[in-house]
């Protein structure tokens, strides 16, 4: 994108533009790439605890239905565990998504992916301790999206957070 110089009837670019003002900080473009990547990878984060909490829940109802009482009275809590941290998730999950995509107070952002971001590791840690757990499904299904994914979501959003406000204190 550029703009009309009209000192010098020249076109300069708004990276140009913005460096005048601001020459210590990185260009327009790189600032809106961190930022859309970490909303981006929150939107990942939550549309994945979304399918988690659908399928615990679905899981919830019928699990009477698919195993013996004595069985699924000893996998009723961990579903109940993975239901509840997975519903965290996607609530603080959204919320944080809507407030780094619209810029708009970065640190509440932060704090919201951070308890999404908890939210995915307690998740993860009850597919750990639950019966039959198999740690390269644990770490595939759910450590990645549910753990990993908000984390950096949640990093670059306070990288990008913390540049802005040393740049606005400069």
């Amino acid at each position: 994108m550029s703009v009309q110089c009209t000192k010098h009837r020249r076109t300069v670019s708004i990276d140009a533009a913005y460096r005048v003002y601001h020459p210590d900080t990185p260009d327009v473009a790189a600032k809106t790439a961190h930022t859309n990547a970490g909303g981006t990878l929150m939107i990942v984060a939550t549309t994945a605890s979304m399918i988690i909490f659908v399928l615990s829940v679905f899981a919830l109802q019928n699990i009477y239905n698919w195993y013996p009482k004595l069985v699924a009275q000893q996998w009723f809590i961990y579903d109940q565990l993975l239901t509840a941290f997975s519903f965290l998730e996607l609530i603080f999950g959204a919320l944080a998504t809507t407030l780094i995509l619209s810029k708009r107070s970065f640190r509440v952002a932060v704090t919201l992916g951070t308890i999404c971001t908890l939210s995915g590791a307690s998740a993860f840690v009850v597919t750990l301790i639950q019966p039959l757990a198999v740690l390269w499904e644990s770490l595939l299904y759910y450590f990645l999206p549910l753990f990993l994914t908000p984390l950096t979501g949640t990093l670059l959003t306070y990288l990008q957070g913390e540049e802005i406000e040393r740049s606005l204190t400069n």
